[in-house]
C-alpha cells in the first residue's frame, strides 16, 4: 500500500519497469494494427495513443542512465560495461534494417535501396546515440545535480531547434549515417523515423527525472529517503499535469508567428517544444498511475508478465518485429493464413494482437526463468549464435536460385535479373523487373503458383 510516511529508500523503481512493460505491449499492438488492419479503420485517438510508445521508451532509457551511471557516493561507474551494452543494442538496431541475415542477401540479393535502408535511424539508434551524448555529459560534469541541470538545458535546446532543422533542404546530401540524426525529411529514399531532434529531448528529460528520483528516493539522509514513494508519485503526476496543460495550450500555435509558411507550421508542429512537453506530461501521468496502481492492486499468485516485459524489453522488441515482419509476412505463411497487409477487420486484428502479445509476454517470462538458471542461458546463446552463423552462410541461396529461374516474379531490382531475363529470351528492362502483368501471370502458371483474379483474367484473355 502507498504510505505518505514510509521513507524507506527505494531499491527498485517499479513504475519505470511497468511503464516500459506497457510500452512494449502497446508497441506490439501498434505494429499488428499498422500491418494487418484495413486502411481507414484506425481511429484518431488510437493513433495518438500509439504515438506515446516511442516517447515512453526513450524517456525510460534516459531515466535509467542516471541510476546506472552514478554511484551512491556521486562518483561515476566505469564506462566499459555500459559501452558493451550500448554497442550490442546498436548492432541489434542496425541488424533490423540490414539487407538481411544471410550472405546472399548482402551480395546477390542486395539492392542499392536495401543498403541505404541500413542507415535509417529508428528508435533503438535514437536511444543509443542519445545515451552516448548523455554519458558524455555525465563524464564532463561528474556531479548528479549539475548533470540534471545540463540535461534539462539540452532537452529544451534540442526541441527548440528541431523545427528549424526540419525545414526543407536542411542536411540534404549529408553522409547517410549522419543525415538521419538531424531530421526526418526524406533523402535518397530513406526517412529517419526518430532523429535526435526532437527525440533526444525525451531521453534528456528522462535523465532529469532519474536524477530527481535518485536524490529524493534513492539516496538516504540519516538512513531515510527525503520523500516517500507516495510523495514522488504525486510530484510526478503534478509535473505531468503541468506539462500536459502547457503543451496542449501551445502545441498547435507555437509555429504560427508569421515567419513559418502554413504548410511547414502544420507539418512540423509535432517537433516543437509544446508538443514534446505535452507527450512528456502524458508519459509522466501514465507512470504515476502505474506506480500507484501497482501498490494498491490485489496481488495474485504467478508471474508478473508486464514487469517481465519491462525488464526484457530489448528481447521483446527484437522478437515481435522478426515475428510480424519476418515470419508472419513470409509468402508461405501469408498464402496459408490469408494474413496479408491490410487484410483484416477489427475482429481479426484484435485476435491476432492478443495472440502475439501473449506469445511475447510468455517469452519474456520464460527467458527470465532461463536466466535464473545461470549457465543455461549462456549455453542457449552460444547455440543460437552458431545457428545464426550457419544460417548466414547457408541461407538465401534458394531464393537466389528461384529468381534466376523466374526473374519475372522478382519485386526488387536485383543485379542479376537482366542476365536471367536474357537467358530466358526475355527483353532486358531498365531495372531488371518485369513490367508486363501477363508475363508475370504466365510464369506463375508455369510454376503452378496460386493465381489471383487479375492473373486468371489476363491468362484467359491472352491470345
Amino acid at each position: 500500500m502507498l504510505s505518505w510516511s514510509d521513507l524507506t529508500p527505494s531499491r527498485r523503481c517499479e513504475w519505470i519497469d511497468l511503464l516500459r512493460g506497457w510500452a512494449v505491449i502497446v508497441m506490439i499492438e501498434v505494429h499488428v494494427v499498422n500491418v494487418y488492419l484495413q486502411k481507414g479503420l484506425t481511429p484518431e485517438w488510437l493513433n495518438y495513443l500509439n504515438g506515446l510508445v516511442a516517447p515512453s521508451f526513450i524517456l525510460c532509457a534516459g531515466y535509467s542512465l542516471v541510476l546506472s551511471t552514478f554511484r551512491p557516493d556521486g562518483t561515476l561507474r566505469p564506462f566499459g560495461p555500459t559501452a558493451k551494452r550500448l554497442g550490442f543494442i546498436l548492432i541489434c538496431a542496425y541488424a533490423l534494417h540490414a539487407p538481411g541475415f544471410t550472405l546472399a542477401e548482402w551480395t546477390v540479393l542486395s539492392t542499392t535501396q536495401r543498403l541505404r535502408e541500413l542507415f535509417k535511424i529508428d528508435v533503438l539508434q535514437c536511444i543509443v546515440f542519445s545515451l552516448l551524448i548523455l554519458q558524455g555529459l555525465a563524464r564532463v560534469i561528474r556531479r548528479p545535480g549539475a548533470y540534471a541541470l545540463g540535461a534539462l538545458v539540452l532537452a529544451v535546446g534540442a526541441t527548440w531547434a528541431a523545427p528549424h532543422l526540419w525545414r526543407h533542404g536542411v542536411a540534404d546530401g549529408l553522409w547517410l549515417p549522419v543525415r538521419g540524426l538531424i531530421n526526418g525529411n526524406p533523402d535518397r529514399g530513406v526517412t529517419a523515423l526518430f532523429p535526435l531532434f526532437p527525440w533526444f529531448s525525451f531521453a534528456a528529460f528522462g535523465s532529469v527525472l532519474g536524477a530527481l528520483y535518485r536524490h529524493f528516493r534513492v539516496m538516504p539522509r540519516e538512513g531515510l529517503a527525503r520523500w516517500s514513494e507516495a510523495q514522488w508519485l504525486s510530484f510526478l503526476a503534478g509535473l505531468g499535469f503541468v506539462l500536459l496543460t502547457w503543451g496542449s495550450l501551445y502545441a498547435r500555435t507555437w509555429l504560427w508567428n508569421g515567419t513559418w509558411p502554413p504548410e511547414d507550421a502544420w507539418r512540423l508542429h509535432n517537433t516543437t517544444l509544446p508538443s514534446v512537453a505535452q507527450r512528456i506530461g502524458l508519459v509522466c501521468l501514465a507512470g504515476a498511475f502505474l506506480g500507484c496502481f501497482e501498490r494498491v492492486r490485489p496481488k495474485v499468485r504467478g508471474p508478473h508478465l508486464v514487469m517481465a516485459a519491462g525488464m526484457e524489453s530489448l528481447l521483446l522488441y527484437m522478437l515481435h518485429l522478426n515475428l510480424i515482419f519476418g515470419l508472419m509476412l513470409a509468402a508461405p505463411i501469408r498464402h496459408l493464413t490469408g494474413w496479408d497487409w491490410y487484410a483484416l477487420g477489427w475482429r481479426g486484428t484484435l485476435g491476432l494482437t492478443v495472440f502475439i502479445i501473449l506469445l511475447n509476454l510468455l517469452a519474456a517470462w520464460g527467458w527470465q526463468r532461463v536466466r535464473q538458471a545461470g549457465e543455461l542461458s549462456w549455453k542457449i546463446q552460444r547455440v543460437a549464435l552458431w545457428v545464426l552463423c550457419f544460417y548466414f552462410f547457408a541461407g538465401g541461396w534458394m531464393t537466389y536460385a528461384h529468381f534466376r529461374r523466374s526473374p519475372e516474379l522478382a519485386k526488387e531490382p536485383y543485379p542479376f535479373l537482366n542476365e536471367a531475363r536474357i537467358r530466358k529470351g526475355l527483353p532486358p528492362t531498365a531495372d531488371g523487373l518485369s513490367h508486363e502483368p501477363l508475363e508475370v501471370a504466365r510464369e506463375k502458371a508455369r510454376r503452378r503458383m496460386k493465381l489471383n483474379e487479375d492473373d486468371q483474367r489476363l491468362l484467359e484473355s491472352a491470345p
